[in-house]
């Protein structure tokens, strides 16, 4: 029998799109048909020059319309998420929406791991994009899209009973060399009053991203979310610190610590926390290790820790986690797609 192939369109070629292109390449049962860029020095370039290997034959082109009017099954969808960046924060959404009605599945790494996190009336919109196309849409990534969410569900079916799920994630970003990302993104080396000018949009994105991860933990362990209790705690530097990215001045923020609590109606607690640092002195006070950990309390009590060193390269792992997921999510009845409704029933114990 004949391999089934599916037509890919890749929408964008940062990091998480050049591994993206890549693992598209070497699947046998995907093709990239089309490449989505922003910059302008990419238009016209090979997709494989792009990514690192072989020419394949595919543009890149700026020319979003031109692409679209390929022939493709799924767009896979891994810009900068718009929340963050950009002047339109919406722009992942309308583009999502208008891609689900022309009839394109979408896998994406921008965030939808779990529309109900935003309500109703968010999942009515996207549900009606997927009817209208006769398409699918999927979200993913790392953590969240596995670590934060997959990993304690997984742990979850070996379990009698639950009080509390946790997963702590706490990192340190002296290594990174992205201006962009540590400075700009996350805003490592502001001054406190700067962070409270820019920070709306940016604690708006990451309460998002974990809202989701929490709403999709409780209904896979059938609980319910009465509320997501959030609190955060920032560090200012005592020293000029040059890191990979640029330079940490004296008195600006070198660490950030967020939690958020989902109660439950059935007095379960999901709690996520991340804890940030710009170097790996920041915020002695906290004295969680590097690292990961997965933390169920219940019968039995269960723990996974996974150290600063579990990967080595995360962003390749966001790209393929989503990449992987393409040829299911094309097969897939018209709507949005969740890890839960991938795996198979009675993956997860229900309370």
């Amino acid at each position: 029998m004949t391999e089934k192939k599916y037509r890919v369109i890749q929408w964008s070629s940062g990091n998480v799109g050049k591994a993206s292109i890549r693992g598209i390449c070497n699947r046998s049962d995907l093709e990239l048909v089309g490449l989505i860029v922003s910059d302008e020095k990419k238009n016209g370039l090979d997709a494989g020059t792009i990514s690192g290997i072989d020419e394949i034959g595919v543009l890149a082109s700026t020319n979003i319309e031109e692409v679209l009017s390929i022939k493709a099954d799924c767009v896979n969808y891994t810009p900068l998420a718009s929340l963050r960046l950009g002047d339109d924060p919406d722009a992942d959404k309308k583009n999502i929406l208008f891609l689900l009605r022309r009839g394109f599945n979408v896998v994406t790494t921008v965030g939808f791991l779990y529309p109900k996190a935003f309500g109703e009336d968010f999942e009515k919109e996207i549900q009606d994009a997927c009817l209208e196309g006769g398409s699918s849409l999927h979200g993913t990534g790392i953590a969240p899209g596995w670590l934060s969410d997959l990993v304690p569900l997984t742990m979850s079916g070996m379990s009698e009973e639950i009080s509390e799920v946790r997963v702590t994630e706490s990192s340190e970003f002296s290594y990174y060399p992205s201006e962009e990302i540590v400075f700009d993104t996350m805003l490592m080396g502001k001054s406190l009053q700067q962070y409270e000018q820019e920070s709306v949009r940016y604690e708006g994105w990451i309460t998002g991203l974990f809202s989701e991860a929490i709403y999709l933990i409780a209904d896979g362990i059938g609980s319910n979310i009465v509320n997501i209790e959030k609190s955060i705690d920032l560090i200012t530097s005592n020293e000029d610190k040059e890191i990979a990215a640029g330079v940490v001045k004296k008195g600006t923020i070198s660490g950030q610590r967020r939690k958020w609590i989902g109660h439950c109606d059935n007095n379960v607690e999901i709690i996520q926390e991340a804890i940030w640092r710009a170097y790996p002195d920041a915020a002695p006070e906290w004295d969680e290790p590097v690292g990961m950990c997965v933390e169920i309390k219940g019968k039995p009590n269960m723990k996974i820790n996974f150290d600063h060193g579990w990967n080595d390269d995360p962003l390749v792992s966001t790209a393929l986690h989503g990449v992987h997921a393409i040829p299911m999510v094309c097969e897939a009845s018209p709507g949005f797609k969740s890890f839960l409704g991938s795996l198979p029933k009675k993956s997860f114990t229900a309370f």
